[in-house]
């Protein structure tokens, strides 16, 4: 019950959430139905131009503003690159004397011979080794704040470059451990290659730098020694940023380690520099577009930042020059409306009035109307009010013709009648007079003739077809005697089958002139008739002399007939076919369609039997 309820509800909110669009849909069109043909021109040629106009701003806005950005993508990642080459050259003589340091054996040999003594420091004299080694980097590279060596026990020895408060230094180290903090575990993962951190790594020591650490393995033994961190001033990668603002107000080039979501450096120290990473790394690039170059030493993304906003101040030029021309281009089309509304409703509107005048009662138009489209339609209505009483003496002629040709098709009906009741006669006589050979030789006469005339009908049955074919043999027996026989092989499933009076009988007539009479002796002929397909099929054959020209056959007016009148009612599909050779008798197979079909200008119909 209640998920029927709910199904309820949300039919209801569905209804009533489209009811509206489609109530003002409906108000809408309703409007535009009752407007005048030159005000709905108007408002579309109107409509077309704004919408046009809007749709070749927005694109052009949008290709435009879309090409500015790959462009300055392509610009600065080219630029990127080569920052990130001064990068590596800043730091190859640092990483450089980082590696020497692995040669020199009293580092070594300092380094691998501390244990577990609970001291956190090394002794004096090892210290003064230390330093040595740890000078050579700080005396030759300024931009190092300093050196720390740690060896595997926890040890530490600390050589600053500057002024870094070494004493407070020491305070820290005593109450860490610097062996299990993250910096190390990752120093001992990268197995002896340098490992670059964002900032200093070492806590207690007031630096704005960014540290190198090296997990130290003995060059012979490749067994671990320790570490050595190098922290280095971060003011030596502004020598990384190789280019100016170039124009942009919000140009700025950052160095970010994606490890840690870290801001190494930024080009001019933007406050919000940290915010400008975290868009960079979530991808957020609705307010900013950004391009980036890894570098592969280091491991940190170099990264230019814009504003799209003033990226895309060209390309918002260029669709405000679109939309102004638009503008002026939208008055100028209200005219040019205007007059076209007006060139294609004044015909409209004269033809309007003509046809009130001959609702009036006017019966002659003289209004001249122009060549447009609207104005032939005039000149057309113009020509058939102008015709109408034409049309009416045409109508009353032909309806005096149509009650002399029923007069006509009386006559025609009559004279069979005569005909039959003049057979009837002579057969009653020939009766009367006991002459049964002229009696029956009437009779097969005045059922040809009955069937042949088929009551002016066009169509009968396959039985009288065959019926007729038997009265003329009948007839031609009582001239020719016992001399040709008709062999009748018809389905009976076909009987009741409709098809054109007259067809069969004109090929029984010529097998007989044609084919038996010219023969010496007697001579059979074979009517078949089935179906198959939708088809029926009849063939009449003979054993006479045959042809062997069939083209003899068309010159008879009798099979010209029959040919025609298939044609004609069943269309160019149907007709018959002549199979004959000198010596070998005629065969013509018949091809028709079940039903009474008739051949049409505009195609073929169906008429069902029994029907006229």
């Amino acid at each position: 019950m209640e998920k029927k309820e709910s199904g309820e509800e949300s039919g209801n909110l569905w209804r009533r959430t489209t009811s509206g669009p489609v109530r003002l849909l409906s108000r809408i069109k309703k409007w535009w139905l009752y407007q005048r043909i030159q005000q709905q021109i108007f408002f579309s040629l109107l409509l077309v131009s704004l919408l046009g106009i809007a749709l070749l701003g927005s694109v052009s806005y949008r290709i435009s503003s879309r090409a500015v950005e790959k462009n300055y993508q392509l610009s600065h990642e080219s630029t990127l690159k080569n920052s990130s080459k001064v990068l590596d050259t800043q730091l190859s003589p640092i990483i450089e004397m980082i590696r020497s340091f692995l040669n020199d054996e009293g580092m070594q040999r300092v380094l691998e011979s501390q244990t577990a003594d609970g001291r956190r420091v090394f002794t004096g004299e090892e210290q003064r080794v230390l330093k040595s080694v740890g000078e050579r980097l700080t005396k030759q590279e300024n931009s190092v704040n300093y050196v720390a060596f740690m060896d595997l026990c926890g040890h530490c020895y600390l050589l600053s470059n500057v002024n870094l408060g070494t004493y407070d230094f020491y305070r820290y180290y005593e109450k860490h451990n610097f062996l299990e903090e993250i910096w190390s575990g990752e120093a001992r993962a990268a197995d002896g290659r340098e490992v670059f951190f964002g900032s200093s790594v070492i806590g207690g020591i007031p630096s704005q730098g960014f540290s190198i650490v090296k997990y130290l393995n003995a060059p012979d033994t490749l067994k671990p020694m320790g570490y050595l961190v190098v922290d280095v001033n971060s003011r030596i990668l502004d020598k990384t940023f190789m280019t100016g603002n170039e124009g942009y107000a919000t140009n700025e080039y950052l160095i970010a380690d994606l490890r840690y979501d870290q801001l190494v450096r930024a080009r001019r120290g933007f406050a919000d520099g940290q915010a400008l990473l975290e868009d960079f790394c979530r991808g957020q690039q609705q307010r900013y577009l950004f391009t980036s170059v890894h570098n592969s030493i280091t491991g940190w993304e170099l990264v230019n930042v814009i504003e799209r906003n003033e990226l895309s101040a060209e390309s918002k030029l260029i669709r405000n020059t679109v939309f102004w021309c638009g503008g002026f281009l939208v008055i100028l089309s209200f005219g040019l409306a205007m007059s076209i509304s007006r060139t294609i409703t004044k015909p409209l509107n004269q033809l309007e009035q003509v046809i009130e005048r001959v609702k009036e009662g006017e019966r002659h138009v003289t209004e001249e109307f122009d060549e447009s489209e609207a104005g032939r339609i005039g000149q057309k209505f113009k020509e058939m009010v102008n015709t109408n009483l034409e049309l009416k003496e045409y109508l009353l002629t032909a309806r005096l013709n149509e009650r002399e040709a029923e007069l006509l098709l009386l006559q025609s009906q009559i004279n069979p009648h005569f005909l039959y009741n003049t057979l009837d006669s002579l057969y009653c006589m020939a009766i009367i007079h006991g002459d049964d050979q002229i009696a029956d030789m009437t009779l097969a006469l005045s059922d040809h003739f009955k069937l042949s005339l088929n009551k002016g009908k066009r169509f009968c049955t396959v039985a009288d077809t065959v019926a007729q074919v038997k009265d003329y043999m009948k007839l031609q027996g009582m001239r020719f005697g016992e001399r040709f026989k008709l062999s009748v092989e018809v389905a009976e499933d076909i009987l009741k089958e409709e098809m054109l009076t007259f067809l069969l009988q004109p090929f029984v007539e010529n097998a007989i002139y044609h084919g038996l009479e010219p023969k010496l002796g007697g001579g059979t002929i074979r009517l078949r008739g089935w179906k198959e397909e939708e088809k029926l099929y009849f063939t009449v054959a003979d054993d006479g002399i045959g042809v062997d020209d069939i083209t003899k056959l068309d010159s008879g007016f009798g099979i010209n007939n029959v040919k025609e009148r298939i044609k004609l009612h069943y269309g160019e599909d149907y007709g018959f076919m002549v199979k004959s050779g000198k010596g070998q008798g005629t065969e013509i197979t018949i091809v028709l369609p079940l039903g009474k079909r008739e051949q049409h200008r505009n195609g073929e119909s169906y008429v069902p039997a029994g029907s006229d």
